[in-house]
């Protein structure tokens, strides 16, 4: 993020293409930007201040432009995706990991590939491991796009994870039900998640954007029945406020957003 007086950047959030994004202004100014239609979510919004005042769009850097990949394994490029033959080749393959949820509304299964990311498995596993995920709040849920959760207030929880760098893109399309970190660009990932409430075609082109693995069959319908509580305010939504959540905990959750649905533990099927 480059900040002056006069200009300032920001990394676009996980949202929907017809989002209007909050950001403050250096000068306190607070900005609601329509989420610009060549940009899309791990990019960069660079602005500046004009001669009347009014700060205004200069240039869009696109996400995958921000770092380089890791060098070891070759990334996907132009068009290319896997076929859902070969999704469901790769779920059912012998490497999969699989992982159960459970929730306020029941259990949920997935299965993590580690040949889509290395480094996102790896990271999911650990935090899985380690009782990351226990009483987080589903924070963020908007129809037919996603369902997001990993922010606690526990300040040694959270800073025990360092961000972890992208993983190359293998050309894994966002199918429904589709597990991913969420990123403030790239290689910024640590705990916090997102699943895929549909096809989201859209995503996928950029580093920041590697599937880890997909819910099971059998948990479909219980992860389209997990309630949602509205995109976040700084993507113009009226749901919970993350950073709000992360100062004050799920005190938050209980007071102002009573229906969120919660992750309440996570452990590695055997």
């Amino acid at each position: 993020m480059v900040t002056s007086e006069a200009a300032f950047s920001f990394t676009v959030p996980p949202c929907g293409p017809k989002a209007k994004l909050r950001v403050t202004a250096p000068d306190g100014a607070a900005l609601q930007i329509p989420l610009p239609q060549q940009a899309a979510p791990g990019d960069e919004l660079h602005l500046a201040k004009g001669e009347s005042g009014k700060w205004g769009l200069t240039r869009i850097v696109k996400g995958s432009a921000a770092a380089e990949a890791p060098a070891a394994a070759p990334q996907a490029t132009g068009p290319f995706k896997l076929s859902l033959e070969d999704v469901e080749r790769d779920l059912a393959g012998p490497s999969a990991v699989l992982v159960q949820l459970e929730t306020t509304q029941g259990p949920l299964r997935l299965k993590l590939v580690p040949e889509w990311a290395p480094l996102g498995v790896e990271r999911f596993l650990r935090l899985v491991d380690e009782n990351f995920y226990r009483e987080v709040p589903i924070y963020r849920g908007i129809p037919n796009f996603l369902l997001q959760f990993g922010v606690v207030k526990d300040p040694i929880r959270m800073n025990r994870y360092d961000k972890i760098p992208d993983d190359p893109l293998r050309g894994v399309p966002y199918l429904d039900g589709m597990v991913g970190f969420a990123a403030a660009g790239s290689n910024t990932r640590t705990c916090t998640v997102c699943l895929f409430l549909g096809d989201v075609p859209g995503l996928g082109q950029n580093s920041v954007e590697t599937p880890i693995g997909r819910i099971c069959p059998e948990s479909m319908e219980r992860l389209h029945s997990l309630h949602l509580p509205g995109d976040i305010p700084q993507c113009g939504g009226t749901g919970p406020d993350p950073q709000k959540l992360a100062e004050e905990g799920n005190d938050y959750i209980a007071t102002y957003f009573l229906d969120c649905d919660f992750i309440v533990g996570a452990s590695r099927v055997r």
